[in-house]
Order: structure tokens, then sequence, then C-alpha cells
């Protein structure tokens, strides 16, 4: 009888280590690059934008990002809808809060994501075309240091909707 009670104790003292949810950790992989757009110049997406050369000269310049800015922030879009980065307004400022044309932003999105989000890219963009209803994030981090060192960014939330399941249709009666 002792042998079976401490058997089922034993047991029981096991679960709440057994049930402890594992660790999480979130991991945002590079999908590509964009170029931020100036008064003259648009924004430009794509796969190797720069060279490390590119970059070299850039921050021989002294160039510095001290803020980088995506509108729309927030874009909702249906399952299947594509999202091209050369859409949205990408910038990127110096000190002197004057637009950077061309400076180079990686272009990162969440492993966990990645395979419902379906990036395609090519030399002049990056789409996206979502398989799957959610709330993604896409995020634009420069590749060049701010003035104390820290590289600065911006996101962009895709919100898609499963329109075919909620009754909307995108055609006009």
């Amino acid at each position: 009888m002792r042998l079976a009670c401490g058997v089922v104790l034993s047991a029981v003292l096991a679960l709440p280590c057994a049930a402890q949810p594992a660790e999480f950790q979130i991991v945002w992989v590079v999908i590509g690059e964009a170029a931020s757009a100036d008064e003259t110049h648009a924004a430009r997406a794509g796969r190797q934008l720069f060279m490390a050369s590119d970059l070299l000269a850039l921050s021989l310049e002294n160039i510095r990002v001290v803020h980088v800015d995506v509108e729309p922030t927030v874009l909702e879009i249906g399952i299947g809808e594509e999202l091209c980065l050369t859409s949205l307004q990408i910038r990127a400022y110096d000190s002197d809060r004057q637009a950077i044309a061309g400076a180079p932003l990686s272009v990162s999105i969440r492993q966990d994501h990645r395979r419902h989000l379906r990036p395609r890219r090519s030399r002049r963009d990056i789409c996206l075309r979502p398989d799957v209803a959610g709330e993604y994030s896409v995020r634009m981090t420069s590749l060049l240091p701010a003035p104390d060192g820290t590289m600065r960014g911006a996101q962009v939330f895709v919100r898609v909707a499963d329109r075919a399941a909620a009754g909307v249709s995108g055609d006009m009666p």
C-alpha cells in the first residue's frame, strides 16, 4: 500500500514540472533589402540591392540614420492578396531630419510567419502573399548606424483577413 501511495504521489508531484511551458523565442529572418526614398527617388526593395562596398562608401561619407519611417504602418489585405514593399512609403532620415535617398535597410519577418507570408523576392521588389488570416510584422532596419551606434528601424503590421469566410467580396455588384 505504501509503495502504491508513493508511486501516485511521485507522479502527482512531477506533473507541475511537465506542465510548464517551454521557452519561446522569436527569430527574425532577413528576406531582402530596401532602399529608402526621398522627394526625388522612389523606394526600392529586392534581394542583393547593396554590396559591402556600397555600405562602406556610405559609412565613409559619415551618413547616419537616426529615424526610419514606413507608411502606412498598418495594412489590411485578404488571404491570397499580394502586398509588394515598393508600394509603401519608406523613408530614412539623418540627424538634420533630412530624408536620405537610397539608405540601405534590411527587411525581416518572423521565422514562424515565413511559410504563411510566402515571400517572393526579385531584384525589383519583395512581395508577400499570405495564405492564413492573422497579423504579421515586417521590420525594416537601417544598415547604417545612428550617431550613438544603434541601428534604427520601423515595423509594418500586415493584417490578413479571411474575406471569403466573412462573406466579404472584392467584386462590385
